[in-house]
């Protein structure tokens, strides 16, 4: 074990079991080429909304494999914790989508695919605009191609005042 100290409580120590690496050797050692383990995990580190204090990882070993092999494993495992604990079948194989196209479709990495909110390009609709955003937009020597992209908010357009989609427009500004 490692004795550290600890960021957010000054003059206290915690220690950091090594045990986890011991076992992997071991199985790896053993002929074991594959494991999993599911892990408590605690963060030593400032508090955000985006990160839990505490949480449980599932750590996965594996030995000579590929992405497809990972991929495989993780995909059954998740499905059956699902049915196991909620009773909720996911489909085989589990959707994918790649880095690429999740930033063409939703400008984000991780999408939140609940709402259906996909952006939508402009392009052929706003090209040769006079309006100073648009040109903004492809006049903007930051990018390689300028882009003008939206996304619809379904049933939402004629509840917008004209204060709150001035609010997003402010809001925006700090993007480009």
């Amino acid at each position: 074990d490692y004795i550290v100290p600890s960021r957010v409580h000054p003059g206290k120590w915690y220690a950091l079991p090594q045990s986890p690496q011991l076992y992997k050797q071991l199985l790896m050692v053993s002929g074991m080429d594959r494991y999993f383990q599911i892990t408590r995990c605690f963060r030593d580190e400032d508090l955000r909304n985006d990160r839990q204090p505490e949480f449980t990882q599932i750590d996965l070993e594996m030995s000579f494999v590929k992405r497809d092999n990972v991929m495989q494993v993780v995909e059954e495992l998740v499905r059956h914790i699902f049915k196991t604990v909620k009773g909720v079948d996911l489909p085989n194989p589990l959707p994918i989508m790649s880095y690429d196209e999740s930033m063409r479709r939703f400008g984000v990495d991780a999408p939140d695919l609940r709402f259906g909110m996909e952006l939508v390009d402009l392009e052929s609709v706003v090209k040769g605009s006079q309006f100073a955003p648009i040109q903004s937009a492809y006049n903007n020597e930051s990018f390689d191609d300028g882009l003008v992209k939206a996304f619809v908010v379904k049933g939402y357009g004629s509840k917008a005042t004209r204060k709150v989609i001035d609010s997003y427009t402010d809001f925006v500004k700090d993007y480009g």
